[in-house]
C-alpha cells in the first residue's frame, strides 16, 4: 500500500494538537483583524477572550482564502518525503480556498508526475470538517487504502449535519445571508435564526425562534430528527466563547440519551468572523442534511 497523509485547513475549528495526534496536517487560513493580517495558528497570536471580547464590541473581521503558492508550499514536504496526500477541505461555495488548493495540485503534479494529490471538497464548515476529517483519520488508521477512503469521505460528508445558530444578526447581515431590515428588526424582537449547511455547502435558515434558551431546544429538536445512532454519536459542539450556553446544551443532549459523546471546542478566529460571538454550532453524523431538516 503506498502512503500517504490526510491533510486539511484551520476551517476544521478542532485543536491543532487533535489533528496533529491523529496524523492529520493543518494549514492556517487567514483574518484581518484590527488592521493587521493572522493566519489562523490554534489561538498562539490570539486568545479567545480578546478576540471575541472584540466581536462583542462590534469588531468585523474579514477573512482571505489560502493562496496557491501557499498551498504549494504546504503540500511540498509531504511529497517529497514520497507520500501521497488526500486533503479534505472548506466547502467551496463558502470560500475559494478550495479552488486555490487546486491550481496548486495542477502546478505541483507536473513537479511530481508520480505522486497523487486527491482534493474532496467536504462541503463542510467549523467542526463539520473536523468531525469528517478525524473520521478520515480513523478509517486510514485501520488500513484503508486512498481510493476507498476518497469513496467513504464522499459518501460520509453528506451525513455530517451542522445545525447552528447565532447572537448577533450584524453578521449574518453583513455577509448576505439576512437583510438589512430583518437583522434590526431581528434583533428588536429577540429573534434567533437556525440554519444548517445544506448539502450543497451552502448556508440556508432553517427557522426562527425568539430567545436564546429557545433556540438551544430547537438545535436538540433537530439532533433528535437526525441522528440516527445514539449509542454511538459523537456530538461536537463549536462555540463562539458561551461556555454556560455550551453546558445548557450539553445537558439537554445529555438527558435526551442522544449521544454517547459531546465535546465543546471553541470556534476558531476564521468561521467566527463570519458568525460573530456566541454562536452555537452543533455538528454530528445521522440521516442525509436535507432528511434532518425535513418538516414532519
Amino acid at each position: 500500500m503506498r502512503n500517504y497523509t490526510i491533510l486539511t485547513d484551520s476551517a476544521a475549528d478542532l485543536p491543532f494538537e487533535v489533528l496533529q495526534e491523529n496524523q492529520v496536517g493543518v494549514i492556517g487560513l487567514v483574518v484581518n483583524f484590527q488592521n493587521k493580517e493572522y493566519i489562523e495558528d490554534n489561538w498562539k497570536s490570539l486568545s479567545p477572550g480578546e478576540y471575541y471580547a472584540a466581536l462583542i464590541q462590534g469588531e468585523m473581521p474579514t477573512t482571505s482564502q489560502i493562496t496557491p503558492a501557499r498551498f504549494m508550499e504546504f503540500f511540498k514536504p509531504y511529497l517529497d518525503k514520497g507520500d501521497d496526500i488526500l486533503y479534505i477541505g472548506f466547502s467551496s461555495t463558502l470560500s475559494g480556498t478550495f479552488g486555490s488548493a487546486n491550481v496548486a495540485r495542477t502546478m505541483l503534479l507536473e513537479e511530481y508526475p508520480e505522486r497523487r494529490i486527491e482534493l474532496v471538497d467536504s462541503l463542510c464548515a467549523s467542526c463539520g470538517l473536523g468531525l469528517l476529517v478525524l473520521d478520515a483519520a480513523a478509517k486510514k488508521a485501520a488500513g484503508m487504502e486512498l481510493d476507498d477512503l476518497i469513496r467513504h469521505v464522499e459518501d460520509r460528508k453528506h451525513h455530517v449535519n451542522h445545525i447552528f445558530t447565532v447572537d448577533d444578526l450584524n453578521h449574518l447581515k453583513r455577509g448576505g445571508r439576512l437583510s438589512g431590515f430583518s437583522a434590526t428588526m431581528g434583533t428588536m424582537l429577540n429573534i434567533k435564526p437556525i440554519l444548517y449547511m445544506s448539502g450543497e455547502g451552502k448556508l440556508l435558515n432553517i427557522d426562527k425562534v425568539k430567545g436564546r434558551k429557545k433556540s438551544l431546544h430547537a438545535l436538540v429538536d433537530y439532533l433528535e430528527k437526525g441522528v440516527t445512532d445514539p449509542k454511538n454519536t459523537e456530538v461536537i459542539i463549536a462555540h463562539g466563547h458561551c461556555p454556560e450556553d455550551v453546558e445548557i446544551l450539553r445537558s439537554l443532549i445529555t438527558e435526551k440519551g442522544l449521544a454517547t459523546k459531546v465535546t465543546p471546542v471553541t470556534m476558531g478566529i476564521t468561521i467566527s468572523a463570519h458568525t460573530g460571538a456566541n454562536v452555537i454550532n452543533m455538528v454530528f453524523f445521522g440521516k442525509k442534511r436535507e432528511e434532518t431538516i425535513q418538516k414532519n
